[in-house]
């Protein structure tokens, strides 16, 4: 592999293992914070059914999402028991992470000609590959995608990928939430141009 493509493998490869290390953060702190907010909602939900006369329909409407809430809760809860495995990948994930940046400048810093070094780095780099593959948990939490992101972009700083790879947009967003957002912006594009129909209709008849 020449210097200039593995410069590029370098960068690309860094953004996978830095959103990783995120993911698996993520994760740890979905699964540490997450049933607390939940206790804290059911408990609110709890004193708010008993302390006010709620009606009927929205009182059961109350109770299927707390049902919901508490279902939701015991798939957390599997995350919960196991978040410090999620962390400790994280932190190794993410010291490789760190090496593979250093190598990326190391790398930078050699000269086109020099076969012997740019071997050695690339021998360097397929270690560190295979420590990463060898580290990542496969399975993470719902929405840690989204999670991930923020952490990732805002967090952690992704110059040098840059060079080789410039983010996008929709590198920014996770495609679940764009997703989401287009249904979002479409629903009230929809709810507007209805009202505006019918405000008419009502004007003309």
């Amino acid at each position: 592999m020449d210097r200039n493509s593995l410069l590029k493998s370098i960068a690309i490869k860094g953004y996978d293992i830095g959103f990783g290390a995120k993911k698996h953060f993520a994760t740890f702190d979905m699964a540490c914070k997450v049933p607390n907010f939940i206790a804290l909602g059911t408990l609110t939900a709890g004193v708010v059914q008993l302390g006010f006369e709620i009606p009927g329909l929205i009182s059961k409407i109350l109770s299927v999402l707390l049902i919901s809430i508490g279902i939701a809760s015991i798939f957390i809860n599997h995350y919960a028991d196991k978040k410090q495995e999620y962390v400790d990948a994280g932190v190794t994930i993410n010291t490789i992470y760190q090496e593979l940046r250093n190598l990326y400048f190391k790398v930078q810093g050699t000269r086109e000609d020099d076969e012997e070094r740019l071997e050695e780095h690339e021998q360097a780099y397929n270690e560190l590959i295979k420590r990463f593959n060898e580290t990542g948990i496969t399975q993470q939490i719902v929405f840690s995608d989204w999670y991930a992101h923020y952490k990732f972009f805002v967090q952690l700083e992704t110059d040098w990928i840059e060079e080789q790879r410039p983010f996008k947009f929709k590198d920014k967003m996770p495609l679940a939430f764009r997703w989401a957002l287009y249904l979002l912006v479409g629903s009230l594009a929809i709810v507007i141009v209805t009202v505006v129909v019918l405000f008419i209709y009502n004007l003309l008849i």
